[in-house]
């Protein structure tokens, strides 16, 4: 016995509404999902720059602008706070007529900007987080921080000569995490009178982690009874003091 397959014509107009309906599903579910996984408001964090390198010991000004941005029309308030290691301090403040104060909130309804300050007590790298909390929102950033410096020893330590005399007194400077260059250098007399330094060096030059020694003359006169003063090297990244005490015997 022989079968026959017999092939019936579907009219084109049938195909079309069935393309038309799958469409139709199909931008009904694309619809549907976008809906329920729409964006909801809320805010962000960025810092710029991220990353500060900075000589440890001096205010700079060292900062970076962390900018709060408002998405998805979302208004209110943003509670600020800045985490860090021991000594290093990172301030949020904002500059107003010369003056800078510190800010804990911000309201959003458009993007707020303010400068996060930094130093850092001891040469070293850290790294500070800041966070903005808004009900159950919370954000971070992370500034990343490289505090580079120089360390001054003398020999002897503590300096002490008589009046009417002189001492050579041996320094050795030594480079902290990185610091390089060849730095000039000033010299200023605080208090104590009936004494002087000579030898000091115009400029110091000295490399990533290394040290360099050279020596002054303290000559005091007959009156002198002890005194300080401060000796500065200027450095790209700012100025390093350090404090010269002279003690009479």
């Amino acid at each position: 016995m022989k079968f026959t397959l017999l092939r019936k014509s579907v009219p084109a107009w049938l195909l079309l509404v069935a393309i038309i309906g799958a469409a139709a599903s199909i931008s009904i579910y694309v619809a549907t999902n976008l809906k329920t996984t729409a964006s909801q408001p809320d805010f962000s964090l960025t810092a710029n720059p991220n990353r500060e390198t900075l000589l440890n010991g001096s205010e700079g000004p060292y900062w970076s602008t962390i900018t709060v941005g408002a998405a998805n029309n979302f208004t209110g308030i943003v509670s600020m706070a800045v985490s860090s290691p021991n000594g290093v301090n990172g301030r949020l403040i904002r500059v107003d007529a010369g003056s800078q104060i510190d800010v804990s909130q911000v309201l959003l309804g458009r993007d707020q900007s303010l400068n996060l300050t930094i130093s850092a007590a001891i040469a070293g790298n850290y790294s500070l987080v800041v966070t903005g909390t808004s009900d159950k929102l919370s954000h971070s950033v992370t500034v990343n921080v490289i505090a580079r410096g120089l360390a001054l020893s003398t020999n002897p330590s503590p300096i002490k000569i008589s009046p009417a005399s002189s001492i050579t007194v041996s320094m050795t400077l030594t480079s902290l995490n990185g610091l390089a260059g060849n730095f000039t250098t000033f010299f200023l007399k605080n208090t104590g009178f009936y004494w002087g330094v000579s030898g000091i060096p115009t400029s110091i030059l000295i490399g990533p982690g290394g040290t360099t020694t050279f020596t002054i003359t303290i000559t005091t006169q007959s009156q002198f009874l002890g005194g300080s003063s401060t000796l500065n090297f200027y450095t790209p990244l700012g100025r390093a003091a350090f404090g010269l005490y002279v003690f009479a015997p």
